[in-house]
């Protein structure tokens, strides 16, 4: 099975993914970490995004330079369009490569997937799970981990859907407002639940469940 883990920036998605995939003993994945790897000197999406871009967004030694980059792309949607056309295809190949090793030995892939709702990549998941957390939480939690500025954090915030929109586009819904043990305590809940219908081979993921609501059944 391939599971999909989303939310918003500041939702605690990427510590809920791993939680998640620790329960079903699963391999991880972030794509974030695939698209920085592809941007690394050599590789096929750093070669790429020279052919189009030159040398404008890289640093005298040939790396990326990130900041430059992420500027032009909050700014510019054809440079953002552009870098998407670049590195998606090469990260879903290389969620597909590690999909079919997992298969081959009866495990799962837990994939966490930042923009999964906004790039149409829902279609590549047998389930996908939202990490929930209103907004204004998600914003508090960035600003004091990343020391970011109130604006930069929106900027961020309207490339997303927002999290009421992903929230009711899952098959599953981790809700993160509360405690850690209440967050672990769902995510132990949906692990046992995929893992029960995986060995049953009746994958019933058609609605929605929120899975604060199933805890004590």
């Amino acid at each position: 099975m391939i599971i999909a883990v989303t939310g918003s920036l500041g939702s605690g998605k990427s510590t809920a993914s791993k939680i998640l995939a620790g329960i079903l003993a699963a391999e991880h994945v972030d794509t974030d970490q695939l698209c920085r790897m592809e941007m690394l000197p050599g590789r096929q999406g750093y070669e790429e995004f020279r052919k189009i871009f030159g040398t404008r967004y890289l640093n005298a030694d040939g790396s990326l330079n990130r900041m430059l980059l992420r500027h032009s792309v909050f700014n510019d949607s054809r440079t953002k369009t552009q870098l998407e056309n670049i590195l998606h295809p090469l990260v879903r190949g290389h969620v597909a490569d590690l999909y079919r090793k997992c298969q081959l030995q009866s495990q799962h892939l837990v994939v966490e997937v930042p923009l999964l709702f906004e790039v149409g990549w829902q279609q590549d998941f047998d389930v996908s799970v939202v990490v929930y957390v209103p907004d204004d939480l998600c914003l508090a939690r960035v600003r004091l981990r990343d020391a970011l500025v109130a604006e930069d954090i929106r900027r961020v915030f309207a490339q997303q859907l927002p999290i009421a929109r992903k929230r009711d586009s899952a098959h599953f819904v981790i809700d993160n407002t509360g405690t850690f043990v209440s967050t672990v305590s769902q995510l132990a809940w949906l692990g046992k639940k995929l893992k029960c219908e995986r060995k049953s081979g009746n994958l019933t993921v058609s609605r929605l469940t929120r899975c604060q609501n199933n805890i004590a059944r």
